[in-house]
C-alpha cells in the first residue's frame, strides 16, 4: 500500500458508448486549504474497451500517472517545506 500523502485524488468513470464498447473518463481533484478544486477532467474516447472493468483499469492507470506528474510539478514550484 502506498502511504505517501498527496493533495490529488483520482475519480474513475467508465462510459458505455454502445453495447460492448466502453471508454474511460477520469477526473483529478486537488484539496488545498479545505477546498476541493477539479484540475482535470479527461475522456479517453480514443481508446475503447470491450468491458467496463478494462475501461476502469485504463482510466485508473492514466489518472494516477497524470496526478503523479502534477504532484511532482507542484513540488518543484513550491518553496521548500511547503509542498
Amino acid at each position: 500500500m502506498n502511504t505517501s500523502t498527496t493533495p490529488f485524488t483520482v475519480s474513475v468513470y467508465p462510459i458505455q458508448q454502445e453495447p460492448g464498447v466502453w471508454f474511460a473518463n477520469y477526473m483529478i481533484s486537488e484539496y488545498r486549504n479545505g477546498a476541493e478544486r477539479v484540475v482535470a477532467n479527461v475522456s479517453m474516447r480514443h481508446a475503447t474497451h470491450c468491458s467496463e472493468a478494462k475501461a476502469k483499469q485504463a482510466a485508473r492507470q492514466a489518472g494516477k500517472s497524470a496526478a503523479a506528474r502534477m504532484q511532482r510539478s507542484a513540488q518543484r514550484r513550491a518553496p521548500s517545506g511547503q509542498a
